[in-house]
């Protein structure tokens, strides 16, 4: 009778009798990011082996669409939310969204990836952004750069601050100076780096190596470098940060580090999965990232 009349369960049905509805839903600011895009697709394919469908939910960057997605979730009566950038990269939290989020997490489990909001008690899976900025720090050192520089991001974006801030830490425990006309942001995307590569290039003295603040950036700052005839790594190194597939193509192969996309999907995946089952979960669980060594920096030598 099932294979004639082609029945298919009601999920409905079924997550009213066993009071789950097997869905989680992704909140992201930009599905365009590689970074969302690549973590989104870890993160899925993980809850689908679990047995959760997903809602993509992709704001455009706006905090009025975060507010309408968050209450159609809930509507939609989702198991949880796993919650990526946007207001919770926001380094001053605004208090009306961390109420809003209260609400929603008394009624929704909710893990936040990579950020956090200040007088909200979530979970967190994040990624070490501070050790991956020492690798690259230290990589740099050990090929004689001490004049570095750190460019892209936006002051009062956590991610940027975060870097940006171990960046001055380790130059100074190492006793090099920092250059704050040498420390330029612009935004996070191909753009921004053409924006602050044009900057660097009207600098009446230049660091020898920049540090990215992803490899967006790192992108458009080797296009308007090569463009004006210096060569990456011969005149300038330069080194991005999130290993997104671009990097290992785009010319000359940018040093970057890993996010270590498999591991932030799944362990995200999981603690949202705990939380759902009513099981005890790692208030914030750390992921290491790692160094992926390319051809975008070199030993530098005085000319």
């Amino acid at each position: 009778v099932i294979e004639k009349y082609n029945f298919r369960p009601n999920s409905l049905a079924r997550s009213l009798l066993h009071k789950q509805s097997k869905t989680i839903g992704f909140i992201l600011p930009d599905i365009n990011h590689p970074f969302f895009s690549t973590l989104v697709q870890k993160s899925e394919a993980y809850a689908l082996e679990l047995g959760y469908t997903t809602f993509l939910c992709n704001t455009m960057n706006n905090s009025e669409n975060e507010s309408k997605y968050l209450q159609s979730l809930v509507e939609k009566q989702v198991d949880g939310i796993i919650y990526l950038g946007g207001r919770i990269n926001d380094t001053d939290t605004d208090q009306e969204y961390a109420e809003e989020m209260k609400k929603v997490m008394e009624r929704v489990p909710v893990v936040f990836v990579n950020g956090q909001m200040s007088g909200v008690d979530a979970h967190i899976v994040r990624t070490d952004e501070e050790s991956g900025v020492e690798m690259l720090v230290e990589l740099l050192v050990n090929l004689n750069h001490k004049k570095i520089g750190f460019l892209g991001g936006l002051d009062g974006v956590s991610s940027t601050d975060v870097k940006k801030n171990t960046f001055v830490n380790v130059m100074e425990n190492k006793g090099l100076d920092v250059n704050k006309s040498w420390v330029l942001d612009a935004g996070f995307s191909i753009e921004s780096g053409e924006e602050v590569a044009a900057q660097f290039l009207s600098l009446k003295e230049r660091p020898s190596a920049v540090i990215c603040a992803n490899d967006l950036v790192a992108i458009g700052v080797i296009k308007v470098l090569t463009k004006f005839g210096l060569k990456v790594p011969d005149d300038v190194s330069v080194v991005g940060f999130d290993d997104i597939y671009l990097a290992k193509h785009f010319p000359p192969g940018i040093t970057t580090i890993s996010q270590n996309y498999d591991q932030l999907g799944q362990t995200s995946i999981k603690v949202l999965v705990d939380l759902i089952n009513e099981k005890e979960a790692m208030k914030e669980t750390v992921i290491p990232t790692s160094l992926i060594l390319r051809d975008s920096c070199k030993i530098f030598s005085e000319k």
